[in-house]
């Protein structure tokens, strides 16, 4: 084939905008650990829930609750630390820093305040509380926006997006609070996925 012939096809390999490259300071093993830590974390969550109807055992739920959320605010440090590196991403600190201090706020809420003490309707405890709810869900909703902007993330990270801002927008609406746990649990799957993702795409570089 005539090498100066314009019309011929491309004898180099093609530039992959996606393909796997190296990333100082993260490995397969420690991804892979951070996927299985986003899966208990899900798991310890969906307990937490389920303790929350035993009173008898309110003491554990508490236990649970607060390593649960210090799990999740781990996670989140992680998976903003990862997607950082690998996509170049900017803007999501504040959104993530934003929602673990309100998290960790409600939580402590959660500790010192029972049910009974928040009561029902339009008390000072309650609107506090859910003020802060509300807050949360804005900030989670923010963060969704930042990690749909990401160019050529993964599939899975835009589903992600997808489902904070679907809980962000639920939760910031205070009356629907309790149906946006629902795309929070699913997304903590996607997490989950996005750390294995990462884990593969490095094995196959550290291979290549």
């Amino acid at each position: 084939m005539d090498s100066n012939n314009p019309y011929a096809a491309p004898t180099v390999e093609l530039i992959d905008a996606q393909a796997p490259r190296s990333l100082p300071g993260w490995s397969p093993g420690k991804l892979q650990l951070l996927g299985w830590l986003s899966l208990i974390y899900l798991l310890a969550t969906l307990v937490v829930l389920g303790l929350a109807f035993i009173e008898d055992l309110a003491m554990l739920g508490d236990v649970l609750g607060v390593a649960s959320t210090l799990l999740g605010c781990y996670l989140a440090l992680r998976l903003k630390a990862f997607v950082e590196s690998r996509f170049s991403a900017h803007g999501l600190a504040r959104p993530v820093w934003l929602s673990i201090l309100l998290s960790v706020v409600l939580e402590a809420i959660n500790l010192y305040w029972r049910g009974d003490e928040l009561g029902v309707g339009f008390t000072p405890q309650a609107v506090f509380y859910f003020g802060l709810a509300a807050l949360l869900g804005l900030a989670i909703l923010w963060l969704g926006i930042v990690l749909l902007k990401l160019e050529n993330a993964y599939p899975v990270l835009r589903v992600l997006a997808w489902l904070n801002i679907a809980a962000g927008v639920l939760m910031a609406s205070v009356l629907l609070f309790l149906v946006g746990i629902l795309p929070l649990l699913a997304a903590m799957v996607a997490a989950a996925l996005v750390f294995f993702r990462g884990a593969k795409e490095l094995e196959g570089s550290q291979a290549a």
